[in-house]
C-alpha cells in the first residue's frame, strides 16, 4: 500500500472515530446535565456529586479535544495536506499515523510544542 493509499483508507477510519466521539460526548453532557439536576441530600452526597461531576467534565473536555483533532485531520485530508506536519512541513511517518491518526505533527515537532508548554506551566 502506498502512502496516499494509506492516507486515503485513514477517511473513513477517522469519520467512524469521530462519530464515536460524538456519541461519547453527547452520553456524557447528558450525564453531568443528570448530576446537576439531582436533588442531593447531605454533606457527603454533595462531594460524590462534585466528585463525579468533576469526573465527567474532564471525560468530556478529553474528549471534545480528540474531537476537535478528529475534524482539524478531515479538514487536512478535504484540503490536501494531511500527513504533512504543521510546523516543519515535512512527512509525518506512517507508523505515527498508524498510532494515531489525526496527529498534527511529527514526533520531533509534537516533543518541542509539549516541553514548551511544560515550560510555560
Amino acid at each position: 500500500m502506498t502512502r496516499v493509499q494509506f492516507i486515503q483508507s485513514l477517511t473513513s477510519q477517522l469519520e467512524r472515530r469521530g462519530e464515536q466521539t460524538r456519541g461519547s460526548l453527547r452520553v456524557e453532557m447528558d450525564e453531568l446535565q443528570s448530576l446537576h439536576d439531582q436533588s442531593v441530600g447531605d454533606f457527603g452526597d454533595r462531594g460524590i456529586e462534585a466528585h463525579a461531576s468533576e469526573l465527567v467534565g474532564k471525560l468530556a473536555e478529553s474528549e471534545s479535544r480528540e474531537l476537535a483533532e478528529i475534524e482539524d485531520a478531515l479538514q487536512r485530508l478535504h484540503d490536501g495536506h494531511f500527513g504533512d506536519c504543521l510546523d516543519c512541513g515535512k512527512p509525518i511517518p506512517v507508523n505515527r499515523l498508524r498510532a494515531i491518526p489525526h496527529a498534527a505533527r511529527c514526533i520531533r515537532c509534537q516533543e518541542t510544542l509539549e516541553s514548551g508548554r511544560l515550560l510555560a506551566a
